[in-house]
């Protein structure tokens, strides 16, 4: 795909095809799926394949140390498998001292020692994603599971040149790269970033232990990670520096098979993961939309962007008011979602906006009062994700968001593995007593919300993005404009961004400034950024992956500003 520039935007070519679409993060992961594809395989095999090679070339994001969600339409079959990472079973409410901070580092938590939290052997919570992967190949997959793992392997193995995106994200994290010996011997061999200038093929970023981990995999199965030698070596080096992490952690872990969140928007069937993630949140915002016929105004009006802002701030407030893991919070799943209480929260909407957005009361549509109650929980950003996409010719569809958290995670890879692990303890409240705090084996409440969207003659999108808490907004207004304004995927990827997950709602410079005015005076909090931030800051709002499909021609959007790739099979 080239990349074209304009006077203040940077554009990428849309890729079409009938036979085919892979889109992720990285062209080298794009070109594992399309291999699946062209060797036989269906948008399962060239998922799976895709998500193990983007945690190769994209380890500061995604890998094997961390979990995520797949959402899926397979011939008549359509479902979620979720597997999340999920926190230790000696995980405990107190576990992490506080240090009397009211919030630290821009996560929104209260400060915690030493950030042990954050980063660091205790931080490390049970990695999901090959429990994940493997659950949707054994149930879909055509090719063998050996096969779709070998791309992975040979990029650990043999090497690759990083493309700049993963370069920026090295330089960034340097401090961490020293901090952790392991993490440093890994991605800065001899203490620097020899591989960032590449000569006649030399000095690429070569991964040994990471392929010999996927060797291992390959050759005996995932139980060689889940209750095996490579378990072993990750347990054992976790609790010799702290950690609580231990052998039940993983043995018990199972991934989650369900039929997923499925509402309507317009005519169209929009499924999402459901309970403890943004899939329920970008439900809350887009069927308060439905009620609002933004079609009658412009793309990016005032108008429009008020109803849509007025919509995702109060699904946001509800979230942060109600969503944990429902085995350990009792949650109004059903009353969030109801049609009636979606209606009354869309009358709630008044010309002027609140100074604070307060949430609902959806127990009454629940039809019932909670049997137990705790404290809200404000839930953390986090900058460390990746975002896949496949449609294949039969129109079979997958949506994929893995995540080891923040860049590069917990900072660590256990010895011997080159696995860089998940800090996902970060998603957990560390003040006891909150509807999101820390408990043996809960899930905490995460960001993440691939998405497809089906209608009369099977799945039409499959969208879903990276970037923490900015991941609703960015899939909820990609839809808008895909559904309401009928734009195709990159047109919609390359239009003016908008987020509102925090106090301010931040705005691209493409939005005009009369318009921006029209917000301020209807009592919108705005937060314009600038191109400059736009071009170096890279995450200053989510990055999205789409592909659509319509009367069987595929089309295939990604985020500019990153090196994400998509290509279509010939």
């Amino acid at each position: 795909m080239a990349n074209l520039q304009t006077n203040l935007t940077f554009q990428k070519s849309e890729p079409q095809s009938t036979k085919g679409m892979v889109a992720t993060k990285d062209r080298l992961a794009t070109q594992a799926g399309i291999d699946m594809l062209e060797a036989g395989g269906n948008a399962i095999d060239a998922a799976v394949a895709a998500c193990l090679a983007i945690g190769v070339v994209e380890p500061e994001s995604s890998g094997i140390g961390g979990g995520g969600y797949m959402v899926f339409q397979v011939g008549n079959e359509g479902g979620v498998i979720g597997f999340p990472m999920k926190g230790p079973l000696k995980g405990a409410p107190n576990m992490f001292e506080l240090t009397g901070e009211a919030s630290t580092e821009g996560f929104g938590w209260a400060g915690v020692k030493n950030d042990e939290n954050i980063h660091g052997f205790k931080s490390i919570a049970v990695p999901g994603c090959l429990s994940g992967l493997y659950e949707a190949h054994k149930k879909f997959g055509k090719l063998p599971f050996k096969e779709t793992i070998k791309p992975a392997i040979t990029l650990a193995k043999n090497g690759f040149q990083p493309e700049w995106f993963s370069l920026y994200k090295l330089a960034s994290m340097l401090p961490m790269l020293n901090r952790y010996s392991e993490l440093g011997k890994t991605f800065l061999p001899n203490g620097n970033l020899n591989f960032a200038h590449m000569t006649n093929g030399e000095n690429k970023l070569i991964q040994s232990d990471l392929a010999k981990t996927l060797i291992e995999i390959h050759d005996n199965g995932i139980d060689s990670f889940y209750r095996g030698d490579i378990t072993k070596k990750i347990v054992e080096d976790i609790q010799e520096n702290g950690g609580i992490l231990n052998f039940d952690d993983f043995d018990q872990y199972k991934p989650f098979i369900w039929k997923g969140l499925e509402f309507k928007y317009r005519n169209k069937t929009l499924r999402v993961p459901p309970y403890a993630s943004a899939g329920i949140t970008s439900a809350m915002t887009l069927k308060i939309l439905n009620n609002i016929d933004l079609k009658a105004f412009d793309h990016n009006s005032p108008e429009m962007l008020h109803y849509y802002i007025y919509a995702a701030k109060m699904a946001y407030a509800d979230r942060f008011q109600y969503l944990a893991d429902p085995e350990f919070t009792d949650v109004p799943w059903n009353g969030l979602v109801s049609d009636e209480y979606s209606k009354i929260r869309a009358l709630e909407i008044k010309e002027t906006a609140p100074n604070k957005f307060e949430f609902g009361n959806p127990w009454i549509q629940e039809g019932r009062e909670p049997n137990t109650f705790a404290d809200p929980s404000t839930p953390s950003p986090d900058n460390g994700t990746t975002h896949l996409a496949v449609i294949d010719g039969d129109g079979n569809a997958v949506s994929i968001t893995n995540t080891i958290m923040s860049g590069f995670g917990s900072g660590i890879i256990p010895k011997g593995t080159g696995i860089v692990m998940n800090n996902g303890m970060m998603w957990y409240d560390p003040v006891p007593g909150r509807v999101n705090s820390v408990a043996p084996g809960k899930y905490p409440l995460n960001n993440m919300t691939p998405c497809l969207v089906l209608g009369d003659n099977g799945v039409e999108i499959a969208v879903g993005a990276s970037g923490g808490r900015r991941i609703t907004n960015c899939v909820t207004s990609l839809l808008v404009k895909m559904i309401d304004y009928n734009m195709n995927p990159q047109d919609a990827i390359d239009a003016p961004r908008i987020d509102c997950s925090s106090d301010f709602t931040d705005l691209t410079s493409g939005i005009d400034q009369n318009t921006i005015n029209e917000l301020i005076q209807k009592g919108h909090k705005i937060n314009k950024l600038s191109d400059e931030l736009l071009r170096s800051g890279i995450n200053m709002f989510a990055s999205p992956v789409a592909i659509t499909r319509k009367n069987n021609q595929l089309r295939a959007g990604v985020d500019s500003f990153h090196t994400a790739y998509a290509q279509g099979l010939t």
